[in-house]
């Protein structure tokens, strides 16, 4: 843990080091912030807020395009995917009124492909940061799926006469369910 005081390893922790990065590590500044340390993080974080100001105005579409380069590639921000899910949500009740039952199908599909690679993005990610192998279940009550997902696919599977997709929704239903 303390090996970061040392020069050697200090230089190998910030890999894409800006100036300012340096400046600090050489003692030349005081002032460090987040955007110097994970910029990627800092940008997703900036994104997001200005998803929530859009999606406050009532701009769901902006908000979307927003917060989806925050799920691709996967990333460990549940807050993220809880307002896009949240957002599609919104989407699906409007399209299940007006019978676009594909445009609901492939989002939900899509909810549950994301859900999924935000848990396993946590599995691994906290594994690295614990040291050790965290159980395939650990972060399940952090799934952002509902049982309203689930049976918004079964509505449209059933329109659409998918067997597949409502084999799912139902064993959707029955797993969200024993929440």
């Amino acid at each position: 843990m303390f090996n970061w005081f040392k020069k050697s390893e200090r230089n190998s922790l910030f890999k894409n080091e800006n100036e300012n990065v340096k400046s600090f590590i050489n003692g030349e500044s005081n002032t460090l912030t987040s955007s110097d340390i994970d910029p990627v993080g800092h940008e997703l974080y900036t994104g997001y807020e200005q998803a929530m100001k859009l999606k406050k105005e009532g701009k769901l579409v902006d908000a979307e395009k927003i917060l989806i380069k925050s799920c691709e590639p996967p990333s460990v921000y549940k807050g993220h995917y809880k307002e896009l899910f949240r957002i599609w949500r919104k989407f699906n009740r409007d399209d299940l009124k007006l019978r676009q039952y594909q445009a609901v199908t492939g989002r939900v599909l899509k909810m549950i492909r994301f859900d999924d690679e935000m848990i396993c993005e946590m599995l691994r990610h906290w594994s690295v940061a614990q040291e050790r192998k965290l159980p395939k279940d650990y972060f399940d009550a952090d799934r952002n799926l509902l049982i309203s997902d689930a049976k918004a696919l079964k509505k449209s599977a059933e329109a659409l006469n998918n067997e597949d997709h409502l084999k799912l929704a139902n064993d959707l239903i029955e797993k969200l369910g024993q929440k």
